[in-house]
């Protein structure tokens, strides 16, 4: 709502027809301005001339479906065109000699008795060049200004002159802006990162960075930069590059990172990929007990035990066939153990000589103590089995007690699987010389010497972009600034959407607190009660949004997509600020902005939602791909069955009536914040929801604005819905209003829960 001093509210309820407005309309540098009014007012000692014959109206509007608000427009504005009414000519001689045309103008309201003080502007926005004009009369056409936001994103582009060796094809090309941890996995349990590094693999997503030096001759690498900004984190296990559908991560000794510029640099021909082993089925009677015993997850494990003074063989693995990716050169066996166990004689801990061990056709022995282990088999493998990536062996796991203690010998598997590393098929070979002088004594004399060194670099043929595994970008001091208090502090890292929107605004597009309305983001996306929690159903710390922004869009039209993906509608206010509201979910709508008595409603006008919007089975895709440019996962269907069938809240008749929403999330990784939403959706889109329109012969809600809520008091119970009847809490959403100076037109939708 927009903010109605305590006079100016009191004197519209009480005066239903002492409204007036007033607008500025500047031109030329926007300095000056020529104020208007339907008639002559002194208002601060500035004079507005009574010229305007019809105010026309104000109109703005929401699609609830696809939370998008339209443009605000003020239709019908009518200035008298009369001789020597304003600056001792016609007022379209002025409109022509100042040049009002792509100015901003500024609406306000005030009221009989209220000092300006008290007068509040109710909308902003730009002179357009749709005028109509005959002898008596000028008509004016305003929208809302979306100039400085609608800009294209990312502002930094890859430029010759800054990135002087970058690919030819990259040249012009955005520097992506990358949000979110799309980092390690935290839903798998604690992934080792040391003596087994499956930390190289078991990460959430792999982002985008352009190549902006195609060859550093100096420092003989590829230069990379994924924002132009400063992100959270970085790691040199993490770079990728993308071959035959797979990310293979670089030898982390031949990557560097920078999170403060940020850059990644990378060369070198070892590369790695990464093949989860599975149970061998030859081994019938185990087959039964082991088949879900490597899942990849670190949580989970298998239990492998043997009796005290056997030696026994437990269980069987074997890799399948895999991509051919370039020259293998290293075949590691990589694997991750816990809760070993047993009772030596005498009590205490087993021996350490009591091996468990890995045999493929010879035996590596593993050593006990060590829960994460890689141990090199390169030698199983023939030099024409490396050539074709043939790996297909069996590995039995055994654990050797012969040594005749008296107690079971237990270990627990939570990983096991193979590593190559190799050399990409694809490679940019690169010579380079370098020379540095040193100083020596040559006989009586020192002499400047000259070394040169010379070589080989090969790195994989990266043309346009590697990919990487971190952390986006930080908060900014804005954050904290205006004695905001949200639970987030600059430096942290973004993964609200919310906040996600409004650091586009500043840091892209240059916006400043009197821009935003911040007290609208902070109320949405707040870590301690930010409504966005209620339209996920969810903790707002657990609702994680992450993307990489790496091709051009306008500006506004992402951040309404952000918005969109998280059910928020992002708009213009009419006091020239921009702000955001979230849909929340129908039960958790209790307390309206505004209640409006059934006797202030004129020409009411009941309705409902088209059948065609309903949709009761919902899923939703998410998890982009970057180097594929798909999503690659999709939630569960949820459906409602009530909705699909025939009772009085149902759309089926004889048969069940399915109507289906697959809708995509790029902005989101994580499944439980895409599940979320997609019942979020279906909370929202199953039943046909009541709708009102109606007129209020009185300015005094004219603070209403669309996404604004409204429930009605006094409502007689014979009056209707489609046979619903109306109650004191049943909250309605505007989605239109169009405002008079003395009085404004609503449309509503129902968003409280359906209890009839």
């Amino acid at each position: 709502m927009l903010s109605f001093s305590t006079n100016l509210a009191n004197e519209l309820r009480d005066r239903h027809s002492s409204a007036y407005w007033y607008i500025k309309l500047y031109y030329g540098d926007e300095s000056n301005f020529t104020g208007l009014s339907d008639q002559d007012r002194l208002l601060s000692a500035v004079k507005y001339r009574g010229l305007v014959l019809d105010w026309g109206s104000i109109i703005h509007s929401v699609d609830l479906p696809s939370f998008t608000a339209s443009t605000l427009a003020m239709n019908g504005l009518r200035i008298s065109n009369a001789d020597d009414k304003i600056a001792g000519g016609r007022f379209s001689d002025l409109f022509n000699t100042q040049n009002y045309v792509n100015r901003k103008f500024t609406l306000h309201m005030g009221a009989v008795g209220v000092a300006v003080g008290d007068h509040v502007q109710i909308a902003q926005g730009i002179i357009t060049d749709q005028m109509t004009q005959d002898f008596d009369s000028l008509t004016l056409a305003l929208i809302e200004d979306l100039s400085n936001v609608a800009i294209e994103v990312p502002t930094n582009r890859v430029d010759s002159a800054t990135y002087t060796n970058a690919p030819d094809n990259n040249i012009g090309k955005p520097i992506p802006m990358a949000f979110g941890d799309f980092a390690l996995r935290d839903d798998i349990g604690s992934i080792p990162t040391s003596g087994a590094e499956f930390d190289r693999y078991f990460v959430k997503g792999y982002f985008p960075a352009i190549i902006t030096n195609q060859w550093d001759d100096a420092d003989a690498n590829v230069v990379a930069t994924p924002d132009a900004v400063a992100l959270e984190s970085l790691s040199t296990k993490r770079v990728y590059y993308h071959g035959d559908d797979a990310y293979s991560p670089c030898e982390d000794g031949n990557v560097t990172v920078t999170t403060a510029t940020p850059e990644i640099t990378f060369e070198g021909t070892v590369w790695r990929a990464y093949f989860t082993l599975q149970e061998w089925n030859t081994y019938s009677a185990l087959w039964a007990d082991y088949e879900d015993s490597i899942d990849n997850d670190f949580d989970t494990y298998q239990t492998y035990t043997v009796d005290g003074g056997t030696h026994e063989m437990t269980t069987g693995y074997r890799i399948g066939t895999t991509p051919k990716l370039g020259e293998a050169s290293k075949v590691s066996l990589m694997l991750t153990a816990s809760n070993y166990g047993g009772t030596a004689p005498g009590g205490g801990s087993p021996a350490l000589t009591y091996p468990f061990q890995i045999t493929a056709g010879s035996d590596y022995e593993l050593t006990w103590t060590t829960i994460n282990q890689t141990v090199d088999i390169t030698a199983e493998f023939s030099t024409a089995n490396k050539d074709e990536w043939d790996f297909r062996k069996h590995f039995l796991i055994e654990i050797d007690d012969t040594s005749n203690q008296n107690d079971d010998q237990t270990v627990r598997f939570l990983n096991v699987g193979i590593e190559v590393e190799f050399a990409p098929s694809q490679s940019f070979i690169k010579e380079w010389t370098s020379s540095r002088f040193v100083n020596r004594y040559d006989g009586w004399q020192v002499v400047r010497h000259e070394i040169i060194t010379r070589g080989v670099i090969e790195t994989p043929e990266v043309s346009e972009y590697i990919y990487y595994s971190g952390k986006g970008r930080e908060y900014g001091a804005w954050v904290d600034a205006d004695s905001r208090n949200n639970g987030y502090n600059s430096g942290d890292l973004i993964e609200n959407p919310v906040y996600m929107i409004e650091d586009i605004l500043r840091t892209e597009v240059g916006l400043g607190s009197s821009d935003i309305d911040y007290a609208s983001f902070d109320t949405v996306g707040n870590t301690t009660n930010g409504t966005i929690g209620n339209t996920f159903n969810q903790s707002v710390a657990d609702i994680e949004f992450a993307f990489s922004q790496y091709r051009f869009s306008d500006a506004w039209t992402l951040c309404k997509e952000i918005g969109s993906a998280c059910g928020c509608i992002l708009f213009l206010s009419g006091n020239g600020t921009i702000k955001i509201l979230s849909r929340e979910r129908d039960e958790d709508y209790t307390s309206a902005d505004k209640t409006i008595g059934y006797d202030e409603l004129k020409n009411i006008k009941p309705g409902i939602t088209s059948l065609a919007d309903v949709r009761n089975k919902v899923s939703v895709r998410y998890n982009m791909n970057y180097a594929l440019d798909t999503l690659t996962n999709t939630t569960a269907i949820v459906e409602d069955s009530t909705s699909q069938e025939s009772g009085v809240n149902g759309i089926g008749g004889a048969t069940d009536k399915v109507q289906e929403l697959v809708i995509d999330n790029r902005f989101t990784l994580d499944s439980a914040t895409a599940v979320g939403y997609s019942t979020a959706l279906l909370d929202w889109l199953a039943y046909r929801k009541k709708m009102l329109s109606f007129d209020v012969l009185s300015a005094k809600h004219n603070a209403l604005e669309i996404g604004d809520t409204i429930k009605f008091s006094d409502w007689p119970s014979t009056f209707k819905i489609y046979g619903n009847t109306i109650t004191a809490t049943d909250i309605y959403m505007v989605t239109k209003i169009q405002k008079y100076p003395n009085g404004c037109s609503i449309s509503c939708q129902e968003v409280s829960e359906v209890t009839d």
